[in-house]
């Protein structure tokens, strides 16, 4: 049976699915193609199905219609395409400029724009826009394309800069399920050689050694490693390195990556240069970390720089954010030894790929926004650009730390007052707190008479519980329980202290910051046009564009779901606040399609707790009914009506 490239089965899938007549213009924008593109498309998928039972009938001025002639013969077609037979063809936007980084990266001579269309089933001018952003992708490589007339378009620079591209680049991103699973696929456009043999042989040298690697960081340095044994097959070695031999030689990890590559070497009868063991040590440097256990603590563990550094990033967010991590040993040893190999990352120009950044970009903002400033702070003091890759495994950490925090901030400070005696009272301590460790905390026992109110105030007290009546006038709320603590007792706590209740965010969705329909085509032209409107009503400095916009090129801020959440770098505002715009049709917000707008604001100075605001921006984003809602909402009452409803 003939094969059936990927944008052939997805138009198909859209007959079936449809059921019904379908134009040229819904099939391109569906599939992100041109309707001349879906023209070419329809005739050649007819082709193919009029061997199998089926047709697709043109009308004009109406569209397509997909008439099956021969039921079984076509069902039987249908079952064989689906499950057997797809031509890895790429069909997103992203999976294209991988394609054809992947193409030239790996080409020795020239490529020409034509056989690029045709391997890709698109136009020629639809190359040239891809070739836009592939340009982009390898300058910041230090890489050039070199155009030749009649001979197409080649990759010149460093061999250590071309796998650097491919490694973040020229490979598809697998989010859930093992890459090895994926990456050994021979007969996809992107498969690599071997990668779960290089697995096992890292695995065989890491495992119950000095250093240590989590899954992703050994799926990493697979594919760094594989990449690497790819093109030294093809004759394409590393020349240059930009750090000293004699600083890489006396490194454990250098003894380690010397281990690996000799044993690759005996399975594929393959032999290695020097410079290939140190690029492979640069690697390890930049990702192995020394087990946890060989130190006392962890500024042994980091050394004194690093460990020095880090405490100067957590003093900055405190007094920034507000957000005190001093103490936090879980954070101390994860951040600290990510922050290790980060800076040796960019010390050895290397990078790294995050399968995780666009899951924690949506479902942990408030963390991803730390982390930005963490790299802002990393920036500084190394001069260098920080990925967004790197930017996401920081969120994470921190985000973490976050989480810890807040479950210590909502245990709630309780006082005991018990009339009958201290082993009463510590009999019905225990009793509350085998129901409610985790949520309080029994700060001490104290009888009626020794109950002072300035003690409430100097102890942080959130409430009493009291075996006896306590008259009414403290300033916290008292709850009054037998000695017999039962389940009447249990539920009478529970309902009165952890009911959730969810503080108002009324108060951030003021009727002169919404803008309703608003007519844009860049999201440069929709961002300064809010922060003008903010600026005019004397919420924000004259500065404040320039500080989203640089916030923006750090990483874009659309989340997905149609809605960006853009906001400055620095805290900028004398209040808190929401900005909401809807625009009468979707653009493009670099990789995503934006029509829902959310500038958001923080205070200078900011001492509140924002973890509430920041689920409310989540419960916006994540909701497909409430932003198709939004989008349609024409008059501001309605609009806010909605988001108060959520």
């Amino acid at each position: 049976m003939t094969k059936v490239h990927q944008r052939l089965i997805s138009i198909l899938e859209e007959f079936l699915e449809e059921k019904s007549m379908l134009n040229r213009a819904f099939l391109a924008s569906r599939l992100h193609v041109s309707t001349k593109t879906i023209q070419k498309d329809i005739k050649l998928l007819n082709d193919i199905l009029e061997e199998h039972g089926a047709k697709i009938e043109s009308q004009r001025g109406n569209g397509y219609e997909l008439e099956i002639i021969q039921t079984k013969k076509f069902e039987d077609f249908c079952v064989n395409v689906f499950q057997k037979q797809t031509e890895k063809i790429p069909t997103s936007y992203e999976e294209r400029v991988a394609y054809i980084l992947h193409r030239i990266l790996t080409t020795d001579g020239y490529v020409k724009l034509s056989q690029l269309a045709e391997e890709i089933y698109v136009s020629k001018s639809t190359v040239n826009l891809i070739m836009k952003d592939v340009t982009d992708i390898c300058s910041r490589y230090e890489l050039q394309i070199e155009k030749r007339p009649y001979y197409g378009i080649r990759i010149v620079g460093e061999e250590f800069n071309i796998r650097s591209c491919l490694s973040q680049y020229g490979l598809p991103r697998y989010e859930h399920t093992p890459f090895h699973e994926n990456y050994e696929q021979t007969d996809t456009y992107l498969s690599l050689p071997h990668i779960s043999l290089i697995r096992s042989v890292i695995l065989k040298y890491i495992e119950g050694g000095t250093i240590y690697l989590s899954d992703i960081e050994i799926d990493n340095l697979s594919i760094h490693i594989a990449i690497a044994l790819k093109r030294c097959r093809d004759d394409h070695y590393i020349q240059a390195l930009h750090v000293e031999e004699s600083e890489l030689i006396i490194k454990k990890e250098y003894k380690i990556a010397k281990q690996i590559l000799g044993n690759l070497g005996e399975e594929l009868k393959l032999q290695f240069p020097e410079e290939e063991i140190l690029y492979v040590t640069m690697h390890l440097l930049s990702t192995a970390v020394t087990a946890r256990d060989r130190y006392e603590n962890v500024e042994e563990l980091l050394g004194k720089d690093v460990y020095a550094f880090m405490q100067h990033i957590l003093f900055k967010v405190a007094e920034e954010r507000n957000l005190t991590f001093y103490y936090d040993e879980e954070l101390l040893f994860g951040f600290g030894v990510h922050l290790k190999t980060l800076l040796n990352r960019l010390k050895y120009k290397l990078n790294t790929r995050n399968p995780l950044l666009a899951e924690v970009k949506k479902n942990y903002p408030y963390a991803f926004e730390i982390a930005v400033l963490v790299g802002d702070i990393i920036g500084e003091y190394t001069g260098e650009s920080i990925p967004e890759s790197e930017i996401g495994y920081i969120a994470i950490h921190f985000g973490g730390a976050m989480s810890r925090l807040q479950e210590n901030n909502q245990k709630k400070r309780c006082l005991l007052v018990c009339a009958t005696g201290q082993g009463s009272a510590q009999l019905l301590k225990y009793k509350i707190l085998s129901h409610f460790r985790d949520k309080l905390e029994i700060v001490g026992i104290t009888g009626y008479y020794q109950l002072k109110v300035e003690d409430l105030y100097k102890d942080k007290i959130d409430c009493i519980i009291s075996t006896i009546h306590i008259p009414s006038g403290l300033p916290v709320p008292v709850i009054k329980v037998n000695s017999i603590f039962d389940d009447k007792e249990i539920k009478s706590i529970g309902k009165q202290l952890f009911t959730h209740v969810n503080d108002s965010i009324q108060q951030y969705i003021k009727e002169d910051l919404i803008f309703l329909n608003r007519s844009a085509s860049t999201k440069e032209e929709v961002i300064q046009f809010l922060c003008e409107k903010a600026a005019e009503k004397n919420y924000v400095p004259a500065n404040f564009y320039a500080s989203v916009m640089e916030r923006e090129n750090t990483s874009p801020t659309a989340v997905g779901n149609l809605v960006a959440i853009p906001h400055p770098m620095q805290l900028l505002s004398d209040t808190t606040f929401l900005m909401f715009c809807t625009l009468d049709k979707v653009i493009d917000w670099g990789d995503k399609k934006v029509q829902v707008i959310i500038i958001f604001s923080v205070k200078r100075n900011n001492n509140e707790d924002l973890q509430k605001l920041y689920d409310f921006l989540y419960d916006i984003m994540s909701s497909q009914n409430t932003i198709e809602k939004l989008t349609q909402a024409e008059v501001i009452e309605d609009f806010q009506e909605i988001l108060l409803s959520l």
